[in-house]
């Protein structure tokens, strides 16, 4: 496979990926100040939206399918699927007091919610206003043989930052565990934030390159949600080498590295969420106990 070819099917050749997509190119370094400006120069007053403007600068440069596909056909099917009416918010189990004359209410918290370990959000009918709709993918990856060698997590992070074209941030320990030889403030790991186009293209990525070529990967747990609208799950190392990125330059990778992936999403529920991802391309199943 040649290099101008890689990810063709995600609509994203490597020809533009000059770096990281957070850095923001600079065209024009001197301000305008328009109102000091006589008829000499006509061309400066255009607006900066106009490609003649010399502040013109170019976005949405190619094309979106996932985001397309989610705006033109997917949002209406989500909101006549889901709308209700004259349906009313779900309050969900919040923190109870101790009362007015109890001897605990001084200097205490509030009790937890009945039968849960912390309060749930409450659940708001759709409207035109919150259609469910994918708002973020959260990539983490936790390196235990950083601990030791350090050099270890540089690796890592120039994976991430291959396969996702955003540069990751470095974790930190925040305790000590000394049976684990785990230090406060030493490097274990790194984690991606994907927002906008760096997300939908590592989703078409995801969808259309990897998965489908991931032998035993028969879906996502329907159990994997975090009952507030988010999922999680993982990839192990030997998956990981179905990136594109990892595939074609694997002697520049000879250490890979399985991570956590969280799709965020606005759904509030987990049915929503897996009702929307979906939607996306990804497939869910549901575990079935034997029962002898």
């Amino acid at each position: 496979m040649s290099r101008l070819s890689i990810r063709s099917f995600s609509s994203s050749p490597i020809a533009s990926k000059v770096g990281y997509s957070t850095v923001q190119p600079v065209h024009h370094l001197i301000p305008i100040k328009k109102q000091t400006l006589g008829k000499r120069f006509p061309e400066l007053n255009i607006p900066k939206d106009d490609i003649r403007s010399p502040q013109y600068k170019p976005k949405d440069v190619y094309q979106d399918r996932v985001n397309e596909y989610y705006q033109n056909v997917l949002k209406s099917d989500l909101l006549l699927h889901y709308y209700e009416h004259d349906s009313e918010a779900v309050t969900g189990n919040k923190a109870r007091s101790w009362g007015e004359f109890s001897p605990y209410a001084v200097y205490r918290r509030d009790r937890k919610p009945k039968g849960l370990s912390r309060a749930t959000r409450d659940i708001k009918p759709v409207t035109p206003r919150n259609i469910p709709e994918l708002t973020g993918i959260s990539i983490n990856l936790y390196n235990k043989a950083a601990l030791e060698e350090s050099w270890i997590n540089i690796s890592a992070r120039l994976q991430l930052a291959q396969i996702t074209n955003v540069k990751p941030k470095v974790v930190y320990n925040k305790s000590n565990v000394l049976p684990w030889k785990v230090r406060q403030g030493k490097e274990c790991g790194c984690k991606v934030e994907l927002e906008g186009r760096d997300m939908t293209r590592f989703l078409s990525t995801l969808v259309e390159l990897v998965l489908p070529r991931i032998r035993t990967f028969k879906g996502i747990k329907d159990s994997s949600g975090d009952k507030s609208g988010n999922i999680t799950f993982g990839l192990s190392p030997e998956e990981i080498k179905f990136f594109p990125e990892i595939e074609n330059f694997q002697e520049l990778f000879p250490n890979l590295f399985g991570f956590h992936l969280t799709f965020k999403t606005n759904a509030g529920t987990d049915e929503r969420a897996r009702t929307l991802l979906t939607s996306l391309g990804l497939p869910f199943y549901k575990e079935v106990k034997n029962v002898q």
